[in-house]
């Protein structure tokens, strides 16, 4: 089900209609059922400063993901993998973040190209992600850049980028590839 405000609520069943076919792709990937039974979408006022935040049963997102055209639906993929990635098993500290985020990218990578049944999506989306990456570790600091940052007294929140969600990804990735995607898939 999708929950928003009464002016946002069709615009937001349709962008957002596919998750079905994401709890359902995941499932198959990870061959486990879906934890939590019950799988909403809350799509809150804009002023709710991320595209989407996972929380068992219930997605958050922003209506900044309606486009019309469900060309932003990657994020509720990214979302539900959290359903397996982040809520059933999680980093122990801040600096573990990247084990969150590396591997809901890659499920939320397998999930869209099992969704859209297009394999080549898994690569293509990879090298965009890799350039978000390049940018990122530009722009930061060494010590943000690093698979496990080296934080110290600061605040997690400075060294928020896409080099979590990505270096985590290109990590599993060459692993992926240099086992195999069905000996990685057993592994993981």
């Amino acid at each position: 089900r999708v929950w928003a405000e009464p002016s946002i609520v069709k615009a937001a069943a349709f962008e957002f209609d596919g998750m079905e076919a994401f709890l359902s792709a995941a499932e198959e990937i990870t061959q486990l059922p879906y934890p939590w039974k019950r799988y909403d979408l809350l799509c809150l006022p804009p002023s709710f400063p991320y595209g989407g935040m996972e929380n068992p049963c219930l997605t958050f997102v922003t209506p900044t993901l309606l486009a019309g055209d469900k060309s932003l639906a990657d994020v509720v993929a990214h979302e539900i993998a959290h359903s397996w990635t982040g809520n059933l098993v999680t980093n122990l500290t801040w600096e573990h973040f990247w084990l969150n985020e590396g591997y809901t990218m890659w499920l939320q990578r397998k999930i869209m190209c099992a969704v859209n049944n297009d394999p080549l999506l898994f690569d293509f989306d990879a090298i965009g992600g890799f350039s978000s990456l390049k940018e990122s570790v530009e722009m930061f600091p060494d010590d943000y850049t690093r698979l496990i940052p080296v934080l110290g007294d600061a605040d997690p929140d400075d060294a928020f980028s896409s080099i979590p969600y990505e270096k985590g990804f290109h990590l599993l990735y060459v692993l992926e590839r240099k086992v195999g995607s069905e000996s990685f898939l057993s592994f993981t």
